[in-house]
């Protein structure tokens, strides 16, 4: 989460490569004092490049092989944004995201590595390596027989891709090498040429040397010598570019578009920017673009981004002149190599493994520090300056509608509102402190969050006023935030036909943001939480899970993948779901939040005066859920929830009791349309099902029932 106020500098660290990881590390271990870390990674998981070709070999797995950043950030204390970079603003400090608003910043670290240089089309990239391997993926489920793989570049990249490649798919495919040098690994000790050389030979890889690769016509490429090599698929490891958008921001960068950089890591162009990596050019000491070159900078790059921060002098970095390679030749062997220093064989292949592994520990095994007193959740497990929201909300209103004269744009107390004639009016209120880290996640879902009383009304969200509170930052960043919260709101409330009319700011202890909203309904259409009838089918809209997600990721036990799935499935609104609802004559309500499965079907049986039978193996849950219950993380509200529940115990307890942040609808539908709902649910991108069904009161106890074996749980709404 952010470190203790106030905060004075916001560092943004663009890029999950291999020295901001470094960087991440160091501020786990000693925070920077008044100092905000945002990563802003492209993909949820960042590969280590050295345990590539293992990975393609079978050797390692997917999580062997990369670094977790919802577990990295949340480690050290920072904020996490999934998204791709478009551009960065000098001028305004700001970095355009695709999708979602531009992120601001005081010092900006640039670690985003590049990719190969090729020709438009001529095939697949190596890098970025998240991408590649789902096309590597592709390829290789769609092999047929006789298939020709290319790998361009024979470089230590190329020769150990191609290698691995070979292992991997001998006997289903050919590969062939292609490379400018006229033998691969030019430029290394003998030793290496001819071990490398070797190995190449005795995997069946065809080589073409002393030329460059051209176009491909998808099944040939053309080569400089005028011959037409037969392939397939053309798989790019040759020298590296940067991202276009690097050079149009207007930053200093070399031919290659990479950003260039002083001894120090910070830009030539602009003393707010660092960089580091494969994107970065080290004036006076260039380096290979290696992911060696990354990993050491990212001590010096941490010191100096904190220096930097700080207003101290900024440190120079002198890299030595060369590091230790070592080449994976496959079935065990390796080449090793610094220098003119070398030697080969089973050997060299265990010191990888053993350093590959030893790099990576030190940041999979990085946990948040213990804090004094535990740690309480957000969201539902947590319940209990207009100037900057005028900002805020700036170019966000909306064309006036004729019910709804939008009053507080004109400087006015309040909005006025006026209902149609013969309609209800819907009203309910929704406020809690912010439990992710990323302000227009949060908008996001504290917006869905809101409108899910409205829709479990059967009613339509009107209008809303936002109550948003936030740290005292000094400068611009409060309203910065504040505006990325109510972007966010803004789109789900715009989607779900609501109109924010005003509302009001202050300062808080820590960010919080809630909606007072209003809805409209048909007087005799409005669903209640009563109205059951035995027989009924009780249909769930979303999953379960998003206190125990939250919780886990609260102590750095979340994967990102796991945590993704939560916030996408919080940020979605009921809307949806409600519609398909409609059509289906719900009998009666409610949506599922702060007590859970459990608790809030205890109150619609209640208000029945029915009882419930539901299916353990139906209950949905979000990825992760299950296996975090497993091992003991839960929300700070779980245990109050689980004491109002008299049903024993279960492997689904932890589910039923889990306080849910944005969670779904809860619905009585009659038996015989129940399937059809669900199915029309899932149309529309519900991950919706049947969980149970309405009983009569007196059927056997939970007890009683669990002596008969049957999975099933009993509630009594007496």
């Amino acid at each position: 989460m952010t470190p203790p106020l106030p905060i004075s500098t916001d560092i943004v660290l663009l890029g999950a490569g291999h020295a901001h990881v470094e960087v991440l590390r160091r501020a786990a271990m000693a925070p920077m004092p008044g100092v905000r870390l945002t990563l802003v990674a492209r993909e949820g998981h960042t590969p280590y490049s050295g345990m590539l070709p293992g990975l393609i070999r079978g050797e390692h797995g997917f999580d062997d092989a990369h670094l977790d950043c919802a577990r990295l950030a949340a480690a050290a204390g920072a904020r996490l944004i999934l998204a791709e970079a478009s551009g960065i603003d000098l001028a305004r400090r700001a970095v355009a995201l695709a999708g979602r608003p531009a992120l601001p910043y005081d010092l900006l670290s640039v670690n985003v590595g590049g990719v190969p240089a090729m020709p438009a089309g001529g095939g697949v990239g190596v890098k970025p390596i998240g991408r590649f391997l789902g096309r590597l993926a592709a390829i290789e489920t769609g092999l047929a027989p006789g298939v020709v793989i290319a790998v361009v570049g024979n470089g230590a990249a190329g020769c150990e891709l191609a290698l691995a490649l070979a292992q991997r798919l001998a006997g289903r495919a050919a590969i062939v090498l292609v490379g400018r040098s006229a033998a691969p690994m030019a430029g290394t000790p003998a030793l290496v040429r001819r071990a490398v050389q070797a190995a190449l030979v005795a995997s069946g890889v065809a080589m073409h040397g002393g030329v460059d690769a051209g176009g491909h016509d998808g099944r040939h490429l053309a080569l400089s010598d005028g011959r037409m090599v037969a392939a397939d698929h053309v798989l790019w490891a040759t020298g590296v570019v940067a991202p276009d958008f690097l050079a149009a921001s207007g930053l200093a960068c070399d031919a290659a578009g990479c950003i260039r950089v002083d001894a120090t890591l910070r830009s030539l162009g602009d003393p707010r920017v660092f960089a580091a990596g494969d994107c970065a050019a080290l004036e006076g000491a260039p380096r290979p673009k290696a992911g060696v070159w990354a990993v050491r900078a990212g001590g010096p790059l941490a010191g100096n981004l904190a220096a930097a921060a700080a207003g101290r002098t900024l440190r120079p970095w002198r890299p030595q002149r060369d590091a230790l390679a070592i080449v994976g030749l496959g079935h065990g062997r390796a080449v090793a190599f610094r220098g003119r220093w070398a030697f080969a064989g089973r050997l060299a292949a265990r010191w990888k493994t053993r350093i590959d592994r030893r790099w990576m520990a030190m940041y999979q095994e990085l946990r948040p520090m213990a804090a004094g007193d535990a740690m309480r959740c957000g969201g539902c497990g947590a319940k209990i300056g207009p100037d900057a929201l005028a900002a805020a909300l700036a170019g966000l209103a909306e064309a006036p509608r004729p019910d709804i004269p939008v009053g507080m744009a004109d400087g006015d107390d309040a909005a006025v509102t006026l209902p149609p004639p013969g309609m209800a009016v819907v009203q309910s209120v929704d406020h809690f402190r912010g439990f992710i880290d990323d302000p227009y996640i949060f908008g996001r879902i504290a917006a869905a969050h809101a409108l899910s009383d409205i829709h479990a009304m059967g009613a339509r969200p009107w209008t809303a006023m936002a109550i948003a509170a936030l740290p005292y930052m000094p400068g611009r960043r409060m309203g910065q935030d504040l505006r990325a919260m109510m972007l966010g709101a803004s789109d789900v409330l715009r989607g779900d036909g609501c109109v924010l009319v005003g509302g009001h700011s202050a300062e808080g202890a820590e960010a919080a943001l809630g909606f007072a909203v209003t809805g409209l309904a048909t007087p005799g259409a409005l669903w209640r939480k009563s109205g059951l009838r035995v027989g009924d089918a009780l249909v769930l809209t979303k999953p379960l899970g998003t206190g125990i997600v939250l919780a886990a990721h609260m102590q750095g036990l979340a994967r990102v993948d796991w945590l993704a799935a939560c916030l996408d499935s919080m940020a979605t609104s009921n809307a949806a779901a409600a519609e398909v609802l409609r059509g289906f004559g719900v009998v009666a309500c409610t949506d599922v939040t702060g007590f859970g499965l459990g608790g809030h079907l205890m109150e619609m049986l209640r208000a029945s005066g029915m009882a419930a039978v539901l299916d353990e193996a139906a209950l949905p849950a979000l990825p992760g859920a299950m296996e975090l219950a497993a091992r003991g993380v839960a929300s700070t509200l779980a245990p109050a929830n689980l004491a109002g529940l008299d049903m024993g115990d279960g492997p689904a307890l932890a589910l039923l009791a889990d306080p849910q942040t944005s969670g779904g609808l809860l619905a009585g539908v009659a038996a015989a349309r129940a399937a059809a709902c669900v199915a029309a649910l899932r149309e529309v991108g519900c991950a919706a099902s049947v969980v149970g069904q309405v009983v009569q009161e007196g059927r056997p106890s939970f007890s009683e029932e669990k002596e008969a074996k049957r999975l099933f749980f009993i509630f009594s709404g007496g």
